[in-house]
């Protein structure tokens, strides 16, 4: 059994250890946001509002504290594998003038969590947990592409390029990673049926953008490509959560966690060869992560814990676009002019998640579970691009527990169906690609569209003291 001293050691090593170096690229898949949090909650499909129990109370509703009355903690980890599929195509009258991209990206995502639960009466608990909340990415390499400006690369460059001179055509680099995880502190307190709980958050975030060009043979980078890596970002935010007994059986919740504000102020370079800019220059932008309310009932005896969640994410509040504010005008646009200001339309629309959960207590030592949920794709076709958020809209999860003596080992599998995006005429990434000037605007020639499922995998243990 470990003490209370050295779990709390394990933990200030496994956040040192984790936590600066995640994946290279988060997927997430409500929006940008994990279905479930821990283990245990992942088996049940995310449906675990009104259940209670775990660390990751933590993070989703802090009442449920207050009903432990033993030390607990716990650790564990989600390990996600995409599939995302991408394809698009310019058409035009001169064969010589068209081209198609498709491929195929499996990614991978470790987003781990740990934490402990502490009585400090007979009726009120406290508790601290390390998580990551979620966040999204992609690396997309050789999509086959025109010049930025639509010219050649002896009248970009102002020589004659042997060989490839008179070609228009590029290959396209693109990475996007953002991520976002929280500590949280909280504390639940019972009287009689009725439960109460708050937690302060602290969230971290980091965003990075990279899209490069280059020529067919890779020998010369060629001018309009970016690359944005933002500082290290800290806020605060909170929650709060209720939930309350209505009979020995029944038992109802609700939560609401608050939106996060997040400086992502940082540095861009462009890609040219003006030496003045080889040092970059300062970028002035923030990011939003939404607020989330969430309510659930469950019905539970000495077999059965039923639950039913519904969660709501106003999604339009937080992602309907994503501004960049340059302390120089370096930035070129399609038609030519130089700006210091450019923004991503994102238009995502607000979320209503529904989720349903079941476990059976076969006896002392086994516990299975199964679960579902459903929340439909938040991106129009005006905001679909390969770089940030999920379609899936359908979740099936299975998962178990194994328990001996004062330990438990959680096991969930989680498969997310697969879900086709297709990206409209003026989304921002279309007229990235098919305006190359003011008198060449080409978005009719130009379609595309992304693909994504994902298997997901996650383990948990936890022990009493």
């Amino acid at each position: 059994m470990i003490s209370s001293r050295k779990f709390i050691l394990i933990l200030i090593l496994i956040s040192v250890w984790i936590f600066p170096d995640l994946s290279n690229s988060l997927e997430a898949f409500h929006g940008i946001m994990q279905p479930a949090f821990g283990a245990r909650q992942a088996g049940m499909g995310g449906a675990f509002q009104a259940v209670g129990g775990s660390v990751m109370d933590l993070e989703s509703n802090p009442s449920h504290l207050g009903r432990v009355r033993n030390t607990k903690w716990e650790l564990g980890s989600s390990f996600h594998f995409p599939r995302i599929e991408y394809s698009d195509e310019f058409i035009d009258p001169n064969p010589n003038q068209t081209y198609q991209n498709k491929m195929v990206e499996y990614p991978k995502a470790v987003l781990p969590y740990v934490g402990i639960i502490k009585p400090i009466t007979e009726n009120i608990s406290i508790g601290f947990a390390l998580y990551a909340q979620g966040g999204g990415g992609g690396h997309f390499k050789n999509i086959k592409r025109f010049t930025p400006d639509g010219r050649s690369l002896n009248e970009t460059f102002g020589t004659n390029v042997p060989v490839m001179g008179e070609r228009n055509f590029a290959v396209e680099d693109l990475t996007f990673r953002f991520m976002t995880m929280k500590s949280t502190f909280g504390v639940g307190v019972k009287q009689g049926n009725f439960a109460f709980g708050f937690g302060l958050d602290l969230v971290y975030g980091f965003m990075q953008l990279k899209r490069t060009y280059q020529d067919e043979t890779r020998s010369l980078t060629i001018p309009g490509g970016i690359r944005y890596q933002s500082d290290t970002s800290f806020t605060i935010g909170g929650k709060i959560g209720f939930s309350y007994d209505v009979t020995e059986n029944i038992r109802i919740a609700y939560s609401y966690t608050s939106r996060n504000v997040l400086p992502l102020d940082g540095t861009m370079f462009v890609d040219t060869y003006q030496p003045e800019r080889i040092f970059g220059t300062r970028v002035s932008r923030y990011m939003i992560w939404p607020d989330k309310h969430i309510a659930g009932i469950s019905y539970h005896n000495d077999r059965w814990i039923l639950d039913l969640d519904i969660k709501y994410i106003p999604w339009s509040q937080s992602f309907n676009s994503s501004k960049f504010r340059l302390e120089d005008s370096w930035v070129r646009t399609p038609i030519g002019v130089e700006t210091n200001t450019f923004q991503f339309n994102l238009n995502w629309k607000n979320q209503t998640i529904l989720a349903i959960g079941a476990e059976y207590k076969w006896n002392e030592t086994y516990k299975t579970r199964m679960g579902y949920s459903y929340g439909k794709n938040v991106i129009p076709a005006s905001g679909v691009s390969p770089m940030l958020g999920a379609s899936i809209e359908h979740h099936l999860a299975m998962g178990g527990t194994i328990t001996w003596d004062n330990t438990s080992l959680h096991i969930a599998c989680e498969y997310g169906f697969p879900k086709k995006t297709y990206g409209g005429k003026t989304s921002d990434w279309t007229l990235s690609h098919s305006v190359f000037s003011t008198s060449e605007v080409q978005p009719m020639q130009y379609s595309y569209q992304k693909t994504m499922s994902v298997f997901s995998i996650y383990l948990g243990m936890e022990q009493y003291i």
